[in-house]
């Protein structure tokens, strides 16, 4: 509901990488804002980048991706996930740095083959490209499925589930949540990493998260070796 206010919220969490879903850039709905690069601004000048996944409302919407500048930004791609027996086409953002990979991801909230259509894609990327690195690939998003459905059982074959199992939607003001469909995976490779902690916060003293987004934030504390 406000770009400053979830900046505010996201420094308040110590966050080094945010991932987001459903974000616009120049829409008019998005009052011709290109969400990602003003939230970066805000946030300190933050690296950023954009997976468009549909051209809408004069502009684009997809996902986003911003992380500190205290790591380089090595290259950002997308990956397309084809439109298939979902509702839209649907992509994943992908933001590397020199430390880690980061990965935002929005799979169909219609059709099951579509989401497992979506997790093929997703992980034959990064198999391709990290399966036998040491670099630590990260994926985060809303996966639309909860975690005894097949796509997050099919995750699991190549990704270790890092985040917290807590509800996460739907979220606002008169709602509670009552699924989990918001992970994050690490690719299973050679990178070392030890998981600290992961929840989901609800109480911040600089932004409300019933007013910030119809999901619940979900956050993991990686130590990285």
């Amino acid at each position: 509901d406000s770009i400053e206010m979830i900046a505010k919220m996201m420094l308040e969490l110590q966050a080094d990488a945010v991932c987001m879903n459903e974000v616009d850039s120049c829409t008019t709905r998005a009052s011709g804002l290109d969400q990602p690069k003003v939230l970066a601004a805000k946030m300190g000048e933050w690296h950023h980048c954009f997976g468009r996944a549909l051209y809408c409302l004069g502009g684009s919407y997809g996902n986003a991706i911003v992380v500190s500048p205290d790591f380089m930004n090595k290259g950002t791609e997308t990956i397309v996930i084809p439109q298939g027996t979902g509702a839209q086409v649907r992509t994943c953002a992908v933001f590397k740095t020199d430390k880690f990979v980061i990965m935002a991801a929005h799979l169909d909230h219609v059709g099951e083959e579509a989401r497992l259509d979506g997790v093929k894609r997703i992980t034959d990327w990064a198999k391709k490209n990290y399966g036998n690195s040491d670099m630590p690939v990260f994926l985060c998003g809303d996966m639309n499925c909860e975690p005894q459905d097949a796509p997050i059982v099919k995750f699991k074959n190549d990704w270790n589930l890092i985040s917290v199992i807590k509800n996460t939607f739907p979220a606002g003001q008169g709602k509670v949540a009552v699924k989990c469909i918001d992970f994050v995976f690490a690719l299973k490779n050679n990178a070392k990493y030890e998981v600290m902690d992961s929840d989901v916060p609800m109480n911040f003293k600089y932004g409300n998260v019933l007013l910030a987004s119809d999901h619940l934030p979900i956050y993991v504390d990686v130590k990285l070796k």
